[in-house]
């Protein structure tokens, strides 16, 4: 297995009441494998990719990235394994450094400086890999990421989770943040590179539509546990209308469904 959960347990404290943001959670995801998560608002989503990551560690339970125990490692001991695109476009990108230096950074692997990066070589890579972006970016190699609009800077966030081939890509709402038509663009775009790194990946999204279309296999979370998952044709076959009546049918009101329940359906 790629990743492995085992009864992962995460509360937290607020005034007046214990949280239990997951309770006993089981995963197991195979190598390339591509998971959508979906669920209500504290639902646990995003607390699973912080337990992933490194950034909370668990109360309970065990995590395994390749078959290594990473569950007391901090976040940054599992940055080589680890790949992860957050909701705004702000936080994927250093906007003082051009466009290859965010790369360089990228690609920097714990070593000091981007001298070593900046090379003939790499840049030559680099605008390839900016080209297949469709954006035109190649030709802003030099420019300051702080100018490029929220989509661009996705992109380009996109781009350098992938470039190091984590063995683990968190996309945490990821295309949450842009309009419509670059929400789809990114989309493409992550499809696309995640096809051809063959990463594991666990893409939280609040729309049914884009779990539904994407991956292999969809989890449904509420209140920290694991509803239900649903795969392969099983999954395939699912419209949005079917995932609201499931959500429905364990329990979870319209006040608690707080996603977006388009009348879209798999093209």
């Amino acid at each position: 297995m790629s990743l492995k959960l085992e009864g992962i347990c995460k509360s937290f404290s607020l005034p007046g009441q214990r949280v239990h943001a997951l309770s006993n959670v089981s995963l197991s995801a195979d190598p390339e494998e591509f998971i959508t998560v979906i669920g209500s608002n504290g639902a646990g989503k995003s607390t699973l990719l912080d337990i992933v990551a490194g950034v909370r560690h668990p109360d309970k339970g065990r995590v395994q990235i390749a078959g290594r125990d990473v569950t007391s490692r901090p976040a940054h001991r599992r940055a080589r394994w680890v790949g992860r695109v957050f909701q705004d476009p702000l936080q994927g990108t250093v906007p003082d450094l051009t466009v290859e230096e965010n790369l360089a950074l990228a690609c920097k692997k714990g070593r000091r400086g981007l001298r070593f990066a900046l090379g003939r070589r790499r840049r030559h890579l680099w605008a390839d890999a900016l080209s297949r972006l469709d954006m035109s970016l190649e030709r802003r190699a030099q420019e300051l990421s702080g100018h490029l609009s929220g989509g661009e800077r996705q992109a380009l966030t996109v781009l350098m989770a992938t470039m190091a081939r984590p063995e683990i890509l968190l996309l945490d709402e990821h295309t949450a943040a842009l309009d419509p038509a670059n929400a789809d663009r990114v989309l493409r775009i992550t499809q696309d590179l995640v096809g051809e790194g063959g990463m594991t990946t666990l893409m939280v999204t609040h729309r049914m539509d884009q779990a539904l279309c994407l991956g292999s296999r969809l989890i449904m979370l509420h209140a920290g546990e694991i509803l239900l998952e649903v795969a392969g044709e099983a999954k395939s076959s699912l419209q949005v209308t079917d995932l609201v009546r499931l959500f429905h049918r364990r329990g979870v009101s319209d006040d608690a469904l707080l996603l977006e329940a388009t009348e879209k359906t798999r093209g």
